[in-house]
């Protein structure tokens, strides 16, 4: 009877901890590889000295290779043969592409973990230039921005020259719109103006820009809106008319100095 009893209490106690036992084994089946395959090993190609256009590179680059903290060895390879092995930090690798032919090659990375386990980076593909082709691909490159900054000086130059034959008739006090790039203050005649697109980047944080009231050319720097707004009202002074100044006749004049005279002490 008492192993009868131990028995059902035995029994009834593996249909508890057998689900247990279970959902720890599919934990460990499916969690603990995720987990381990989170380490990954980043390459990155950097440019010591020559020329770099993207994919397009020449002269001295390094190879670097960055993965988990045991990491103990990496491997860089270039179309899959082994350029060097480094078993320490930092993992890099410098190279001359005039060492290699002409063209495309695809550069690449494995490494080693303390643990054993092994670590492959993604690929990178650029093609070689020769010194000629490099030579060549950067003079293109400058008169290609030399068209770009020559045709966009110029259109600034004409739209800024054109603007300046004419003033806005604005009046003082009125309230305005300063658009996207905002108002600055003139130097000039202390009126605010909106900052025109084609004015010229001059020193860091100011412009050389036209003023819309006085036509002047200075350099200027974005105001905040409370300087705009304080400008603005400093404009309805100078619109507040003024009594005119009535000037004396001599006979005036006579008369203001005998009635003056008369309290002088003798």
């Amino acid at each position: 009877m008492q192993t009868t009893g131990r028995s059902k209490h035995l029994a009834k106690g593996l249909r508890y901890v057998a689900p247990a036992v279970l959902c720890a084994l599919v934990w460990a089946l499916a969690v603990v590889p995720a987990l381990a395959q989170t380490a990954e090993l980043q390459l990155s190609v950097r440019k010591n000295s020559g020329f770099n256009n993207g994919s397009q590179i020449q002269g001295s680059f390094r190879m670097q290779a960055t993965g988990p903290a045991n990491l103990a060895s990496v491997t860089f390879t270039l179309d899959g043969q082994t350029l060097a092995e480094v078993t320490a930090s930092p993992f890099t690798f410098d190279f001359k592409t005039d060492n290699f032919a002409p063209g495309w090659h695809t550069l690449g990375a494995s490494g080693r973990t303390s643990d054993g386990q092994t670590l492959t980076a993604a690929e990178r593909r650029y093609e070689f230039l020769s010194a000629a082709q490099a030579r060549s691909s950067l003079t293109k490159l400058l008169a290609i921005v030399g068209v770009v900054l020559v045709v966009g000086l110029g259109a600034q130059l004409f739209v800024g020259l054109r603007g300046g034959r004419s003033r806005s008739a604005l009046p003082l006090g009125a309230s305005r719109s300063y658009g996207a790039w905002g108002g600055a203050i003139c130097p000039k005649c202390q009126r605010p103006f909106s900052i025109h697109w084609w004015g010229f980047n001059a020193l860091p944080g100011q412009r050389y820009d036209r003023c819309d009231h006085c036509g002047k050319w200075s350099l200027v720097r974005r105001a905040s809106p409370q300087q705009l707004a304080e400008a603005e009202a400093a404009e309805l002074k100078y619109a507040q008319p003024t009594a005119p100044q009535h000037e004396l006749s001599p006979e005036e004049k006579l008369k203001r100095d005998l009635d003056s005279s008369r309290f002088d002490d003798r």
